[in-house]
C-alpha cells in the first residue's frame, strides 16, 4: 500500500542518518496519514514492524520531528517521486546540505 511505502522509505531515510552520525534530524512528508500515526502514537497493525522500527530509530537521535507538509509545497521531491516511478529509477542521495531556496519552499514553519 502507498502508507506501507511511506513507513519503509521514512525507516530508511532514518537508518541513513542515524548512520551517517546526525544528532538533531527534522523530517517532512507529505502522507498526512503517517504522520498522525507516528506522532500521535496510533495503532496500525499493519505497520508494526515499520512502526517498531521507527520508534526504535526515534532513540539514536538527541532531537527527532517529523510533521506534515502538504504535497503543494513540496512539489520538487512529489515531482523528483513521480519522474523515478514512470522510469523505473531508484535514487539514493543523502544530502546533508538543504539547498536554501528548497528549504524556503518547503518549510511550513519557517526557515530553515
Amino acid at each position: 500500500s502507498p502508507l506501507h511505502a511511506e513507513a519503509e522509505s521514512l525507516v530508511w531515510a532514518m537508518e541513513e542518518l542515524s548512520s551517517r552520525g546526525f544528532q538533531q534530524v527534522r523530517l517532512e512528508s507529505d502522507c498526512q496519514q503517517l504522520v498522525h500515526i507516528i506522532n500521535f502514537s496510533k495503532k496500525w497493525p499493519a505497520l508494526d514492524p515499520e512502526l517498531d522500527a521507527i520508534e526504535a530509530l526515534r532513540t539514536s537521535f538527541i532531537s527527532f520531528s517529523l510533521s506534515f507538509i502538504p504535497r503543494s509545497l513540496n512539489f520538487r521531491a512529489d515531482a523528483l517521486a513521480k519522474e523515478a516511478r514512470s522510469r523505473d529509477l531508484h535514487y539514493m542521495l543523502v544530502d546533508s546540505m538543504v539547498s536554501i531556496p528548497l528549504a524556503h519552499e518547503a518549510s511550513t514553519i519557517g526557515p530553515v
